[in-house]
């Protein structure tokens, strides 16, 4: 039986990529994890929200 070209696309994946580095930084200000949000307005009108939270200090930061 002859596999069709759908099921064989179906069965696909990608390689594995690593996540990233698994050591936390200790020193303030190195590596920042972020978020971008455009579901909403805010009161004042802003229709984008971001977010960023240092790795080493955990100190969120967020701009409208």
């Amino acid at each position: 039986m002859d596999s069709c070209e759908n099921c064989a696309i179906g069965k696909m994946r990608e390689k594995n990529v690593e996540k990233g580095p698994k050591e936390k930084l200790s020193k303030p200000g190195y590596r920042f994890y972020i978020d971008i949000a455009s579901k909403f307005t805010s009161a004042g009108g802003s229709k984008y929200w971001f977010l960023a939270v240092d790795e080493a200090t955990h100190m969120k930061f967020t701009v409208f």
